[in-house]
């Protein structure tokens, strides 16, 4: 709790003066991310918002809690099928498991594809690597959400600005549709 009171102000510190935000953005955006995945399996869940909507990345919860129930965007509402935890893989190298707070499943490239527009979905958190994900700075506080399997990165079709649209997986283009923000704990 402590770490996330200080990343937020220092946040508001470098938003006061645009030439101390610029000078700190890059620095800013690493040490952002660091203790949220230092620490990630301990402190709890997570929003993860698109940049192009500001929407949340989200499990169906109609479909139910089962494997491959897909991914999709949607409104940041208070329900636990848009909180998620970040957990380290086996394995190290950065890489996670993105942990459904819903359904206790994670996130995963559905039958470990390797194509652009291959649909994410929930499994369970087995050691393969469509299911272990790398945060690489996108800038601005955004990251690319790479799959370790296929190097590709989470995105939302089309650009869409709708709720229930479909997440899948495409090249780490620089496009407001494949860079997300990691928020603060929301339990």
């Amino acid at each position: 709790m402590a770490i996330d009171k200080k990343i937020n102000q220092l946040h508001k510190l470098i938003n006061t003066t645009k030439p101390i935000r610029n000078l700190c953005l890059g620095l800013l955006t690493s040490l952002t991310f660091l203790p949220i995945v230092a620490h990630a399996s301990n402190e709890g869940y997570r929003y993860i918002r698109v940049r192009h909507s500001d929407k949340c990345l989200h499990v169906n919860g109609n479909q139910g809690i089962g494997n491959g129930v897909a991914a999709t965007q949607w409104q940041c509402v208070d329900q636990n099928n848009l909180k998620w935890k970040l957990e380290a893989a086996p394995g190290g190298n950065d890489y996670y498991f993105i942990r459904s707070k819903f359904s206790d499943k994670c996130l995963q490239i559905d039958g470990a594809s390797m194509d652009n527009g291959a649909a994410v979905t929930q499994w369970d958190c087995v050691n393969q690597n469509n299911v272990k994900w790398k945060f690489v700075s996108a800038g601005e506080g955004y990251f690319y959400i790479k799959a370790k399997h296929s190097d590709k990165c989470l995105q939302v079709d089309g650009g869409s600005l709708e709720n229930g649209a479909r997440i899948s997986q495409w090249d780490c283009v620089n496009q407001s549709n494949v860079k997300w923000k990691v928020g603060q704990i929301v339990n």
